[in-house]
């Protein structure tokens, strides 16, 4: 019998290998065709070579040669085969996941009183509980019941129930954990008088079903920031809302960004509207359906992440290049203090997460977020989508596990890959934010008082939805990120400074009737005002686009009436400064007035009322805003009051864009707080 040499079965196994190899690669269903088409040809050649090398016969000499050439080859081979099919299974397994965590998590709590007695259900003689359409409350209460047989008491508003919680008329509530955080919107003195003796975990399936071609058809999808850590499956209030709508013919991505506070009507419900971000707490698809309703579009999948997810994308990526229009100091708040200069900064995970939840020290506050918001995604896209993503790719997605949620199949994300390792594009990125006014009214989530909402402008609304019809038309918009990157800086970690130590106050000045005075437990600033000339029924710009319109008389004194930004560690000293204010026609004729800017000291005003003070109203998981820690670098940011937020005047019916022209205290962060 003839035996078979080494070379031989070397040959056989590298040509199984190779066979094997291609047909995985096939299966991957990953690399374009241009590209798997020249690995298989490469294979196939490799192949032939190893036979000439390891089979072939020649002269004795040369035949030596050739086999440890062969060797070596076939070595190579094979640690080159194995890299590529480990990247590829890495692959494969994290897309295989897409779509199949489709379900929303809803965790009803039971509570008690801090101070009672209660420590098991076997304890409760009574619960209570309040119902709506959009709500899996009878669901738990089924599952309740299965464990205890106690009397269930249904109340019309959650405020009601929780009185009599207190007033110890009932033994316990039943409440869904994410609805607790509306409440304690309404009522922070309820914070820490509950406790938690039982948790009845509810899942339902989401349904969401619009796949479409994402390679040559325009789809929208749903980018949804919770504002929880943890389990990215519950339910929570969405505080990121951002629709995606993309075509991958024209390689155009428009992000529309939409107020957390937008005051719109819930999908499902009739009667009360309420807040945008309140769909979050009855699942995703409600927060899908309300925003189709709103912009007129279909939504085909959803993205859903929460403040642990963006941590882990951001540093798994290595950090990300983010655009900042603004330098400004982030609060303790947001999860950290970190100095942002204008330009681009180079994020970590914790810093893109407080970069992306800063509104109070932001012109534009909660539009301003929501911009910056754009712009972390912005900055992921670009990283994702460069070659720096090859030397971290299997750290990368492994760290990504289970960090967000998402209806799109393992198919979809497979087709984009191929799509973007065909023709290696870039992509145009234009953002866009809806604006409405401020007001208060009642929700659908909380009815029983009223709370802040944003009342959407049609106007904004409208050109949101032409932008989705001109991108899904094929049309290219204009870039929202086209600056050149050059200087990337870092944010710097400023320490916060202590809360300072109130001085003691100084005796009242004596009140001076004939200027108007600011009232506040601050130094008070007021103007000697002169007057301007308007014409009757003529329209002017005040500075910055504010227009006056409907003028009853034919003179106008405007008195302006300023404070100090109290968040500022910088203020005025007390004494007299002259400014000059501004004010512009329709024509682009100019008048301008000098004032007297006075400084006094405190003044006494302990007996007024809180309810006279304005609040602007507060994030839910925002702390009360500590002292502005100072730029590093001695340059303190611009950082002027919201004129989107309520305003801090009871009378201001002026809610866009005031300004105020200051020649010689310009950088002093003054806020306009009224325009009489």
């Amino acid at each position: 019998m003839k035996k078979i040499s080494f070379n031989k079965i070397l040959f056989l196994i590298m040509s199984i290998l190779i066979l094997a190899f291609i047909i995985f690669v096939i299966t991957a269903n990953i690399i374009p065709l241009k590209f798997l088409l020249i690995l298989i040809a490469v294979m196939l050649l490799w192949d032939v070579g190893l036979f000439f090398l390891l089979v072939f016969k020649t002269k004795k000499g040369k035949n030596k040669k050739r086999k440890i050439t062969g060797y070596v080859i076939s070595g190579i081979l094979v640690i080159l085969m194995a890299i590529i099919v480990y990247y590829l299974s890495i692959t494969m397994g994290f897309f295989k996941g897409f779509g199949s965590n489709k379900y929303k998590e809803e965790n009803y709590l039971v509570l008690v009183l801090n101070d009672s007695t209660f420590q098991t259900l076997t304890d409760l003689s009574n619960i209570g509980y309040t119902s709506n359409e959009l709500s899996n409350i009878n669901e738990a209460l089924t599952k309740l019941n299965e464990e205890v047989m106690i009397e269930n008491i249904q109340y019309d508003d959650s405020s009601t129930m929780f009185d009599d919680l207190i007033n110890k008329k009932i033994d316990s509530v039943l409440i869904e954990e994410s609805a607790m955080g509306i409440l304690y919107e309404q009522h922070e003195e309820y914070e820490g008088l509950f406790r938690t003796i039982y948790t009845i975990n509810i899942k339902t399936e989401i349904e969401i079903a619009k796949e479409t071609d994402v390679t040559n058809q325009p789809f929208t999808v749903y980018i949804s920031g919770i504002d929880s850590y943890g389990s990215i499956a519950s339910v929570s209030r969405s505080d990121v809302n951002i629709v995606a709508t993309i075509n991958p013919k024209t390689k155009q991505i428009l992000l529309i960004s939409t107020p957390r506070d937008y005051y719109v009507q819930l999908r499902g419900t009739t009667g009360l509207k309420d807040k945008l971000t309140h769909a979050g707490v009855y699942g995703v698809e409600t927060s899908v359906g309300t925003l189709e309703d709103l912009l007129a579009t279909d939504i085909n999948y959803y993205f859903r992440v929460n403040f642990t997810s963006l941590e882990k994308i951001v540093d798994a990526l290595g950090g990300v290049d983010v655009y900042s229009k603004y330098s400004f100091n982030s609060s303790k708040a947001t999860g950290g203090t970190y100095y942002f200069a204008k330009g681009y900064n180079h994020m970590n995970g914790k810093q893109a997460l407080s970069f992306s939840r800063e509104r109070k020290r932001l012109p534009g506050g909660d539009r301003a977020r929501g911009e910056n918001q754009q712009a972390v995604i912005d900055g992921i896209v670009r990283k994702a989508t460069s070659p720096a993503i090859i030397t971290g790719y299997s750290k990368i997605l492994n760290s990504l596990k289970d960090t967000f949620q998402t209806n799109m199949t393992d198919n979809d994300i497979q087709k984009l890959i191929k799509m973007q390792l065909n023709d290696m594009a870039s992509w145009n990125i234009t953002s866009y934010s809806l604006d409405g006014s401020d007001g208060s009214d009642y929700t659908y989530s909380y009815p029983s008082s009223k709370a802040y909402v944003m009342i959407p402008y049609e106007d904004s609304v409208n050109e949101a939805q032409n932008l989705i019809d001109r991108v899904i038309a094929g049309e290219v918009l204009e870039s929202s990120y086209d600056e050149e990157i050059g200087d990337i800086k870092d944010p710097v970690y400023v320490e916060p400074k202590p809360e300072p130590k109130p001085e003691p106050k100084p005796d009242p000045e004596p009140e001076t009737p004939e200027e108007p005075t600011i009232t506040g437990t601050v130094p008070v600033i007021s103007f000697d005002v002169n007057s301007i000339t308007i014409a009757k029924g003529q329209a002017y710009d005040l500075l910055s686009g504010v227009t006056v319109t409907d003028i009853e008389d034919d003179l106008l004194n405007l008195k302006l009436e300023v404070k100090a930004d109290w968040s500022d560690t910088t203020i005025l000293d007390v004494g007299e400064y002259t400014i000059t204010y501004t004010v512009t026609d329709s024509d682009g004729n100019t008048t301008t007035a000098k004032r007297t800017l006075v400084v006094k000291p405190d003044l006494n005003n302990d007996s007024i009322p809180d309810d006279e003070i304005p609040i602007e109203p507060e994030d839910p998981d925002d702390s009360t805003d500590v002292e502005k820690p100072e730029n590093p670098d001695g340059e303190e940011p611009t950082d002027p009051v919201d004129p989107d937020s309520p305003s801090d005047s009871d009378n201001s019916d002026i809610s866009d864009n005031t300004g105020l022209e200051n020649e010689n205290i310009l950088m002093n962060n003054l806020a306009i707080n009224s325009i009489y």
